[in-house]
């Protein structure tokens, strides 16, 4: 009765699980076919990054981010498909995915490192286009190619080695050694004990 019990009881949380898992693929999906849109957002957050460190005022127009606005040059950074967040977003959606549906790891431990992970991602991708308009107005195009092809190509791999890392790291972590389990007997098979004394009086006897 008791494994039945226990069977039963882990059915939701099962179900639970998958749920989520769900909403985290379809969550990816949702991200790929409305990638357009999401580069218009991120273009957005890559201005408050890019007029921090470039000359005059930056603005975003669509997937678009306009800089040196002001000044005697005005310059467009064009955030294509290959360059967005996403495709830094939806791996890290999916092995979350993998993880809830194939470990027992808790799905707030998942939720945790997921957003630690993007968080991570997201920062270097930002610090990318900040660097790279940085370098246009320092050293011209020969600067914006070097920082934004290699130099931050190759940052925002790293970062995203290490977004990936932390969510298998976060989600994955044991609690801590479990407390060593006490076995309890049945009355009906606890050993028979006998009496030295009352034995002992009656061999004398």
């Amino acid at each position: 009765m008791s494994t039945l019990a226990v069977a039963a009881d882990a059915r939701p949380a099962r179900r639970a699980r998958l749920v989520i898992a769900a909403a985290l693929a379809a969550l990816a999906g949702i991200l790929i076919a409305t990638e357009a849109t999401t580069r218009a957002g991120e273009a957005i957050l890559a201005r408050e990054f890019i007029q921090l460190v470039a000359p005059g005022r930056a603005v975003a127009a669509g997937p678009i981010v306009y800089f040196g606005i002001g000044t005697a040059e005005v310059t467009g950074l064009n955030i294509t498909t290959m360059c967005s967040t996403t495709v830094l977003i939806v791996p890290l959606l999916l092995l979350a995915v993998a993880i809830i549906g194939i470990t027992r790891a808790p799905t707030a431990r998942v939720g945790l490192g997921l957003l630690v992970g993007m968080s991570l991602a997201i920062t270097c991708n930002m610090i990318r286009f900040a660097s790279a308009a940085w370098a246009y107005g320092a050293y011209g195009r020969e600067g914006f190619d070097l920082v934004h092809r290699y130099a931050g190509s190759l940052f925002v791999i790293v970062g995203f080695v290490a977004a990936f890392l932390l969510l298998l790291r976060i989600s994955l972590k044991e609690r801590g050694p479990r407390p060593a389990a006490v076995a309890v007997p049945d009355e009906g098979s606890l050993p028979l004990r006998r009496d030295r004394r009352s034995s002992s009086r009656r061999s004398r006897r």
